[in-house]
């Protein structure tokens, strides 16, 4: 798994690429970048899902840590381009109930208000 970072205005954009599947490199990648852009001050963040291809328990684990660590810190986090197997991964968790889920990266990071 890989991930990019791109500031929108002030909104930090995650593209992650590949396998989400959990394990200590991507959720310690994943952490580190968030809490890098939490310490310098960043408060909305969009986690851009287009490039990945598949996704397990351990994935979802990981987008819920990030939330949690967002929302704690006084942040907002948005899911955006989840692909039709990740749309349905999401409705049959519920999460969809809890993540705000966006068309687009830009489309979500547009949203904050």
């Amino acid at each position: 798994m890989k991930i990019k970072t791109q500031m929108i205005d002030d909104v930090a954009v995650l593209r992650l690429s590949g396998k989400l599947m959990g394990g200590p490199p991507a959720s310690t990648e994943i952490k580190e970048t968030i809490y890098k852009l939490l310490d310098d001050g960043v408060k909305k963040f969009v986690i851009d899902l287009e490039e990945v291809t598949r996704m397990n328990s351990s994935g979802l684990g990981i987008l819920i840590s990030a939330l949690t660590s967002v929302k704690n810190r006084g942040g907002e986090l948005k899911l955006a381009s989840l692909n039709e197997n990740m749309n349905a991964i999401m409705v049959m968790t519920k999460l969809n109930t809890i993540f705000d889920i966006a068309q687009t990266a830009g489309g979500a990071a547009k949203s904050f208000q």
